[in-house]
């Protein structure tokens, strides 16, 4: 009887492994296709020889996007917009979800207002008009301030902040502490796992950010990288982008060399936060 029950838990083991798998491979074959399609020669890739291997090695394409002065443009303002949009969302975001997790007056107000965000928004019409007013609109900070609070945010970290043990901050209290102290000296290193995965949805979402770009700006110099990306793919296809000595790169060629070397540098700072990730997931779940 147990070893047809493990014999059953092994099957049914395999399974979900083989099904992950699947799974991990069809999420990783479109990004696979962009790297290979980018070392790949466009000519091979014209003629329709392209494999799942870099078909006859070649950099043409990144030469030509390294070239192109917009593209460094738009990666600076997409770094930019994620490091100081990252920083100010955070701040905000902390200090309101610790606030919201003490009993102050009016608590379940604010939480009740901040559940009501989550599930209805003031639309893009209503939002460009607050952004229009603030005289925002072509300008950095309409890329950073609109996005600044985020309510499933706050909810989590107030749910992970409300599970600290009471006593840390009542002996600090004892001690001599003040409030703002132990937020910053206690709560905040109990809470990394949480703020870290906060950190990384945050972060992703800034540099993935299309339609902000789109809407509130105007100016060349102020476009972020998703904007650029979009402007390629026009460029590209009619070829208004490459010089007259290279037109024998292929559209394909040119935008995916640049959408993989715009993911390099979150792809690179993924790894360092996804141990957190699950953590701070599961962690600020115990407790709503």
């Amino acid at each position: 009887m147990q070893a047809r029950s493990s014999r059953k838990l092994s099957l049914s083991y395999a399974i979900i492994v083989a099904i992950l798998v699947a799974f991990a491979i069809v999420c990783i074959m479109p990004f696979w296709y962009v790297m290979v399609s980018s070392f790949s020669d466009p000519q091979l890739i014209k003629e329709g020889l392209f494999k799942l291997l870099p078909t006859g090695w070649s950099l043409e394409a990144y030469r030509v996007v390294f070239r192109d002065v917009r593209f460094f443009n738009g990666l600076r303002i997409t770094v930019l917009r994620t490091v100081i949009g990252t920083a100010l969302a955070l701040s905000v975001q902390t200090m309101m979800a610790y606030a919201l997790s003490k009993k102050i007056p009016g608590r379940r107000i604010f939480m009740k207002l901040v559940v009501v965000t989550i599930l209805f928004n003031g639309g893009i019409i209503p939002t460009y008009l607050v952004v229009q007013s603030l005289y925002l609109v072509d300008t950095f900070f309409a890329l950073i301030l609109p996005m600044v609070f985020n309510p499933w945010n706050v909810v989590l970290l107030v749910s992970f902040f409300a599970a600290q043990p009471q006593s840390v901050s009542e002996s600090a209290k004892l001690d001599g502490a003040g409030e703002f102290t132990i937020f910053l000296k206690l709560s905040v290193p109990l809470a990394v796992p949480a703020i870290a995965t906060i950190l990384l949805f945050i972060a992703v979402r800034h540099w993935n950010e299309l339609m902000d770009g789109v809407i509130y700006i105007n100016s060349s110099n102020l476009k972020p990288m998703q904007v650029y990306l979009i402007e390629l793919v026009m460029r590209s296809t009619t070829n208004t982008m490459i010089e007259p000595t290279e037109q024998s790169l292929t559209a394909i060629s040119i935008q995916t060399a640049v959408i993989f070397a715009s993911c390099l540098p979150i792809l690179a700072v993924y790894p360092f936060l996804q141990r957190f990730f699950v953590k701070g997931i599961m962690v600020g779940a115990v407790k709503g």
